[in-house]
């Protein structure tokens, strides 16, 4: 969503503390995966900051508004990382 929509919509879905939340997530996400790929002991740590990161940039994407898409996908991943760091 952050280069295929927000560039291309650019304003606020643009601003700088919007995208890189939105590369943060997108980043956590794939480390998330990763570690629990490799079977790492971290994994619990790294997706509990993972569902904060997401439910961060859920709010974000709400406050923006047009990105219900992208609020549902960072919800759902936010609830399966609280439920992996269990």
């Amino acid at each position: 969503m952050a280069a295929s929509h927000c560039l291309e919509v650019s304003g606020q879905h643009a601003e700088p503390k919007h995208f890189r939340l939105m590369l943060a997530c997108a980043e956590i996400c794939q480390t998330s995966a990763n570690l629990m790929l490799m079977g790492s002991d971290y994994h619990k740590r790294i997706c509990a900051i993972c569902a904060e990161i997401c439910e961060a940039c859920a709010r974000s994407c709400e406050e923006i508004g047009d990105m219900q898409d992208c609020v549902d996908a960072c919800r759902r991943c936010a609830e399966s990382c609280r439920r992996m760091a269990a």
